[in-house]
């Protein structure tokens, strides 16, 4: 793993790290040519703080690469995350927040519960988003909630599920995808899919197309099943 750290490249070894001289930087071109090159900035990085960045200027010439520079590690925060994908620990608390939220609640259903929940709550730009199917009292209704700074779909639903759980609704995650939404040129384009919440029977984009259809009427609004 190489490092970048206060504008000196280190590369592991042996639990620790060597400065660029020595014999681990001169092997530095056939270490480059066997692994991806991975860097991190500073003490301060996140999960979403990862930056495309090259070696420093100082680099040499014999390796043909280029200069960058870092920001600091108390640099302002990224914008919306678009990237993240799934792993086994999200698939698993996804499916568990899943079954969680479909069981009966132990909070007695709130009057007027249902109509004081609004349909769409979504951001603007590109994002994440989750369906909701929330009943109680023999009713239901469908949700459709997207956050731009969520990473994974699980990340948009928590939040979502507490309130109506905690309004004694039943919740069912019915699945999710990505929304690209312009209120500039008042287009929404539902499409994608979730790892972590693949779709229940029968749900699917076209349930959450027809919500914001019904929120947003003077919008246009398309969902399709392909890209992530």
């Amino acid at each position: 793993e190489l490092l970048a750290g206060r504008g000196q490249l280190l590369v592991a070894r042996g639990g620790g790290y060597m400065p660029r001289s020595g014999r681990a930087w001169h092997s530095l071109p056939r270490l480059l040519a066997a692994v991806p090159l991975v860097l991190r900035t500073g003490p301060g990085w996140s999960s979403r703080g990862f930056v495309a960045a090259s070696l420093a200027a100082s680099t040499p010439a014999s390796l043909g690469m280029a200069s960058c520079e870092a920001g600091p590690a108390d640099a302002s925060p990224p914008g919306p995350t678009t990237n993240p994908t799934t792993n086994a620990e999200d698939q698993r608390e996804a499916a568990a927040l899943r079954e969680s939220a479909a069981a009966a609640p132990s909070t007695a259903i709130s009057s007027g519960a249902l109509e004081s929940l609004p349909p769409v709550v979504i951001d603007e730009g590109t994002f994440k988003y989750v369906l909701l199917r929330v009943s109680g009292d023999g009713e239901q209704r469908y949700l459709v909630r997207g956050t731009a700074y969520a990473e994974y779909h699980r990340d948009v639903a928590v939040p979502y599920v507490r309130q109506c759980r905690g309004l004694g609704l039943t919740v069912e995650v019915l699945g999710g995808g990505r929304i690209a939404h312009s209120k500039a040129e008042k287009k929404i384009r539902i499409y994608g899919f979730s790892y972590g919440f693949p779709w229940a029977d029968g749900a699917g984009h076209e349930i959450s197309a027809e919500v914001c259809r019904e929120t947003f009427p003077d919008y246009s609004v398309e969902w399709s099943n392909e890209g992530y």
